[in-house]
């Protein structure tokens, strides 16, 4: 089985799927792409490679978007790119007509191969209904089809489910489905596993929580003056029970609940040699720099020669006056001081201890200009697109801020991520151990039986 995707995003359909936009097909509401949904508490620096239960680069993003600052591009211009080369990629024949893409899945009639109550799939001891399988696949199916809509509309594609996924891969997009919708159940079944494991439980503070959530999940899909059964009724038409909604509230609080009982809810539980081994192992440098532009801030036009000389000669005097300061930490307190008071990048406002980063996030010249530097010790000019740098070696520390949440501007640790990534870990290997199995007599819907023309 592929490797999990974040467990975040089934839990999160349930609320998506009854206030996502409305389908112009149907009129029903449509869950919302699993790729979408943020996670609460996760390790932004995950990549493909590490396992799934963390997420990946673009949950948080740091506030340093401006040109001085010393990043090499920003996340959303990543993204823009790979969405630009993902559209170009699999569409091979161009829609001749306006509308949705024709081979859409009838719902009803594989709803109907079994009852909703029927035990039909095994994970790990645990038979699953039926009815919460196919909720799962609705709604992975259900955004399949929304691209293939998007694609034909936006940019004149037109995709099939026996079309390949990605360029250079066989896997189609039917498959995709099947295989991410059986993901997605084992998810369910490894938090549950982990919990007990663990013997943690929601106690009363959660149960709360759990129906705060609910209740603010009412207001936004259909307003105050909605009843319970009002959204029961809504939740129905895209085929979610009122139990497997409660069970997706239960695990989004559960998730977040078995983090803090480990690590804390700032991950104050663990070690410092944990999360510096953390930071080591993943490439991380710390360094502060003082910065000053090679252009006019006000009208962000080059500046002349006689400027930049006269910067370059200021920044020489401050290196020859920092390298004279023999003990470190009054070198460190004066190079931060002169941060404070010099430097021309917005991102110190952020950063004012300096920059803790991996390998890529930094224009190289800065990248390489630090490791190349011994801890403590300040290094010559150093020029970049930005203008000219001089930058500070410092060591790595646990709680030493290394982003911030995109969604709240909160700042992430360290030590945070360490858990997160060790958290997710430790979930990904219980979902690891779980098996998957459909029951005698019951096999996997085979979804091209299910394509109208």
């Amino acid at each position: 089985m592929k490797k999990l995707v974040m467990i975040l995003l089934v839990l999160c359909l349930a609320a998506v799927a009854v206030i996502g936009t409305l389908d112009a097909r149907t009129g029903l509401p449509v869950p919302a792409a699993a790729s979408a949904v943020p996670a609460a508490e996760t390790d932004s620096t995950a990549s493909a490679g590490q396992n799934n239960y963390v997420i990946a680069g673009d949950e948080y993003q740091s506030p340093e978007t401006d040109a001085a600052a010393p990043e090499q591009e920003t996340q959303q211009e990543t993204q823009q790119e790979a969405q630009q080369e993902d559209s170009s990629a699999a569409g091979t024949e161009t829609a001749t007509e306006e509308g949705p893409v024709s081979g859409r899945l009838d719902y009803q009639a594989m709803y109907a191969l079994h009852d909703k109550e029927d035990k039909v799939l095994r994970i790990g001891d645990e038979e699953e209904r039926w009815g919460d399988y196919f909720y799962v696949l609705y709604s992975q199916c259900s955004q399949i089809e929304n691209y293939f809509d998007s694609m034909a509309a936006y940019y004149g594609m037109r995709f099939g489910w026996t079309d390949p996924i990605e360029e250079g891969t066989e896997e189609t997009f039917a498959e995709t489905a099947s295989e991410t919708a059986e993901t997605l159940m084992v998810q369910l079944a490894a938090l549950e596993k982990f919990a007990a494991d663990h013997d943690i439980s929601l106690g009363e503070e959660e149960l709360a929580a759990v129906e705060e959530q609910k209740k603010q999940d009412r207001l936004s899909a259909l307003g105050e003056d909605a009843t319970d059964e009002d959204f029961s009724a809504v939740r129905q038409q895209v085929y979610l029970s009122d139990e497997m909604y409660d069970r997706i509230v239960r695990q989004n609080i559960l998730y977040q609940t078995c983090f803090n009982r480990l690590y804390g809810e700032k991950a104050e539980k663990l070690s410092d040699e944990e999360a510096l081994q953390y930071l080591k192992d993943n490439g991380y440098l710390s360094a502060a720099h003082i910065l000053f532009q090679n252009t006019d801030p006000e009208t962000g036009e080059k500046l002349d020669d006689e400027a930049l000389a006269a910067k370059r000669a200021e920044l020489e005097a401050l290196v020859t006056e920092l390298r004279a300061i023999e003990d470190d930490e009054e070198r460190v307190k004066a190079f931060l001081e002169k941060v404070k008071e010099l430097s021309e990048d917005p991102g110190s406002a952020y950063y004012p201890e300096g920059y803790t980063f991996t390998e890529g996030r930094m224009v190289p010249e800065f990248e390489n200009a630090a490791k190349a530097l011994e801890d403590y010790a300040v290094s010559d000019i150093v020029e970049t697109a930005y203008g000219y740098h001089v930058l500070l070696r410092l060591p790595l520390k646990a709680d030493a801020v290394v982003e911030f949440s995109s969604t709240n501007n909160e700042a992430r640790t360290a030590r945070m991520l360490a858990a997160n990534a060790l958290y997710g870990k430790q979930l990904q290997e219980t979902a690891d151990a779980l098996a998957l199995n459909w029951l005698d007599g019951v096999e996997a819907p085979k979804l091209l039986d299910y394509v109208n023309p």
